[in-house]
């Protein structure tokens, strides 16, 4: 409660100068004109949430107020007060998404349109349907709605989606990795649980599907490498936009290793058979390393949003999307994402799909932060390649 205080007082005093400052209590104060912006605090780590807002967890920080804010935010969208009707757009650290993107199935287009970026259309009510409170306590709230969402198909997808976002405690990020967290490290962990319901008829493979996905959007450094346990050794993993080259993905003994700096735009992604149920990353510089955990089921399932594709159940699991700054494309994304999904699945009315998607953010010394890694991604820190 008393990080909450000091923040509401502090609102009260920003300055353009603390605006453009990375630390958690200067990005609070950028989002206090989000409808219910909440505060989930716990010791020295904490949250920023909107239930409203879809869910949406925008930022955190391991270090209390003048800790570093990890999440990338679109601010144009703030400068431009286009954000209550552009939710899909904001950034945020976990927010809800639907796929698959690109297919005969796609959410993103508009039934006999050809599926190129131009003309993208996202569901209305991803960008501008408002949740409601069901449940919350000090460390966790629920919020849900009913939504209408619509594919290419022509197929219109009623359902219920409802969101819990959880801020874990230490003895609860140490059970679920299975670590021991010192006392000199900083951390925060926490969780986005989204489960949808079928309102409507039942769900068919030859109409199309809905899978969970939760993207997060992550700030980043020159020097930061995504690290991704596999199940088996392979020459490549899923390319997107453009190719996928050896100076930005390297796969070595069943690991891969992505260079996740916004640099240039690209992104991967890692099939069923190779998946695990966790990735993670690691910066030098930032004495940063974070590790994000989801359920995985391995199921038959997996939606394809790759453009053109023509097996739309052959999909990625996981995604990494990494982002670039080039004025000249007009493009302002200087963040990298972990994206989890669901399988999908034949629902029938009331049936529910449901998708938990966890992140943990830790700063210390090398060799607290390479104990983690040791033990959770199967990784020594000291031996990720250079590139």
């Amino acid at each position: 409660m008393t990080l909450i205080l000091i923040l509401l007082v502090n609102c009260k005093e920003s300055t353009e100068k603390d605006m453009q400052s990375e630390n958690f209590q200067s990005v609070v104060k950028r989002l206090s004109v989000i409808e219910d912006l909440q505060i989930l605090q716990y010791k020295n780590s904490a949250i920023a949430v909107s239930g409203a807002y879809q869910g949406k967890v925008f930022t955190s920080t391991a270090n209390g107020l003048d800790g570093k804010s990890y999440g990338y935010i679109n601010w144009k969208l703030f400068d431009d007060n286009t954000y209550e009707t552009t939710m899909s757009k904001l950034g945020g650290e976990s927010r809800m998404w639907f796929g698959p993107e690109f297919g005969e199935y796609s959410i993103f287009f508009d039934k006999g349109v050809e599926r190129d970026v131009e003309n993208m259309k996202i569901s209305p009510e991803l960008n501008s349907r408002k949740f409601e409170l069901i449940e919350q306590d000090s460390l966790s709230i629920v919020y849900g709605s009913d939504m209408n969402i619509r594919n290419t198909y022509g197929t219109i997808f009623n359902i219920n989606a409802k969101r819990k976002l959880s801020l874990l405690t230490q003895p609860q990020i140490e059970s679920d990795l299975g670590i021991t967290l010192h006392d000199n490290m900083a951390y925060v962990g926490f969780s986005a649980e989204t489960t949808i319901k079928n309102l409507g008829e039942p769900w068919k493979k030859e109409n199309g599907l809905l899978c969970i996905w939760d993207l997060g959007c992550m700030l980043t450094s020159p020097d930061n490498r995504v690290i991704i346990p596999l199940r088996k050794n392979t020459d490549a993993l899923t390319g997107y936009f453009t190719p996928v080259t050896s100076d930005r993905l390297l796969i070595k003994d069943t690991i891969a290793f992505y260079k996740a700096d916004a640099m240039g735009l690209n992104k991967i992604g890692v099939k069923s058979q190779l998946s695990k149920n966790m990735m993670g990353s690691y910066s030098q510089k930032n004495n940063q390393l974070n590790i994000i955990k989801f359920t995985f089921e391995n199921d038959a399932l997996y939606v394809n949003s790759l453009p053109e594709n023509r097996s739309p159940y052959d999909g990625d699991v996981t995604n990494i999307f990494n982002g670039e700054v080039n004025e000249a494309l007009d493009r302002n994304w200087p963040f990298y994402e972990f994206e989890s999904s669901s399988s999908a699945k034949e629902l029938d009315t009331d049936e529910t799909l449901y998708h938990k998607h966890t992140t943990y953010h830790f700063e210390g010394s090398f060799d607290d932060l390479n104990r983690i890694s040791k033990k959770v991604l199967g990784v020594d820190l000291s031996n990720i390649p250079k590139f």
